[in-house]
């Protein structure tokens, strides 16, 4: 990490199909290797599924996003020799790329054939407010529940 100043934030594009940066942001999360279009092609595929369905797949997608987004989370904090979980608030930036990192991870877990069809699953489960993505939302929630007496320690 750099000492002298902070890091440029890069323009980032919508894709091409939808026009939307959170989807664009999906792409560049699933990628690997620099292999945009393959990845591009595993979310298009799952969302032409979710039109298949009679559903919207943008409106779809974001409430998969929103439901999964984590509004608090413990950050450790050293305080006198002891280490404290100290709850804190989410800022939007950081809550959206969780939400992001937890469906990919939760649908890369998943036991379907291929990745699109896991996200398929992944996105239809965290948009009805299931899925171990949402699960994973909930255990942070819990855990800074449970940690709310350290509350005192967040500066």
């Amino acid at each position: 990490m750099s000492r002298k100043r902070k890091a440029p934030k890069r323009k980032l594009f919508p894709d091409p199909k939808y026009k939307s940066l959170v989807v664009s942001k999906f792409i560049n999360a699933i990628m690997y290797d620099g292999k945009r279009s393959s990845a591009e092609k595993i979310l298009y595929t799952a969302m032409d599924k979710m039109k298949n369905k009679n559903l919207d797949p943008v409106k779809t997608f974001n409430s998969a996003i929103t439901n999964v987004r984590p509004n608090l989370e413990v950050r450790s904090r050293r305080v006198g020799g002891a280490t404290y979980q100290v709850p804190v608030e989410v800022k939007s930036n950081r809550s959206q790329a969780l939400a992001l990192r937890w469906i990919l991870i939760a649908s890369r877990k998943r036991k379907n054939k291929t990745m699109s069809e896991k996200l398929f699953f992944e996105l239809m489960d965290a948009s009805q407010n299931k899925g171990s993505a949402v699960k994973k939302r909930e255990d942070t929630h819990k855990m800074a529940e449970s940690n709310k007496a350290f509350a005192h320690f967040r500066w």
